[in-house]
């Protein structure tokens, strides 16, 4: 499938990415980047640099929380251009996917878009490297497996969460 034939098929399947949830909790926004990279589509990932006070080491979404009165949107984009550069004008907005209650406390909104070709300018505050991951591993499901927490997992853990055995990732410190 090609990526404007995947766009066509995400925009008709995923739901729209509405408003936030009322909630007692912060709100955050994170953008699911897609990207077209040596002839295959890949997922845009950030490992996080091991001295952050919060989410030290952990691989994720660009993203962050919600400031003023920003839209879901406006959250996931202007994170995105924090963190590694990428402007509005090079996100292609998809859809979005459910909110989810992370183990600190705070109601996570995802965005699904497709990252335009250009340039990446990671924030070496904000992220150690940048890693590309092809969608055709994701969607493997033997590398997929449920895991509880590591032992110095901080907060309100889940029993377990999904883990992706990652061995064909793309790391790139452009």
């Amino acid at each position: 499938m090609s990526p404007a034939e995947r766009d066509l098929h995400l925009r008709r399947c995923l739901p729209s990415i509405g408003d936030w949830q009322p909630t007692a909790l912060r709100h955050a926004a994170v953008l699911c980047p897609l990207l077209h990279h040596d002839g295959s589509e890949h997922v845009l990932l950030l490992v996080r640099p091991g001295s952050l006070r919060q989410h030290a080491g952990q691989i994720g979404f660009p993203g962050g929380m919600r400031e003023g009165e920003e839209t879901i949107e406006a959250t996931a984009r202007r994170e995105c251009q924090e963190e590694i550069g990428v402007g509005a004008d090079r996100i292609e907005l998809l859809g979005g996917l459910p909110a989810r209650e992370s183990s600190s406390g705070i109601l996570v909104h995802l965005v699904v878009a497709r990252l335009l070709p250009g340039p990446l300018q990671p924030d070496p505050r904000e992220v150690d490297r940048v890693l590309l991951v092809p969608l055709a591993e994701l969607q493997q499901e033997a590398r997929w497996q449920e895991l509880p927490p590591p032992g110095s997992a901080t907060g309100n853990q889940p029993r377990t969460s999904p883990h992706f055995t990652g061995s064909g990732s793309t790391p790139t410190r452009q």
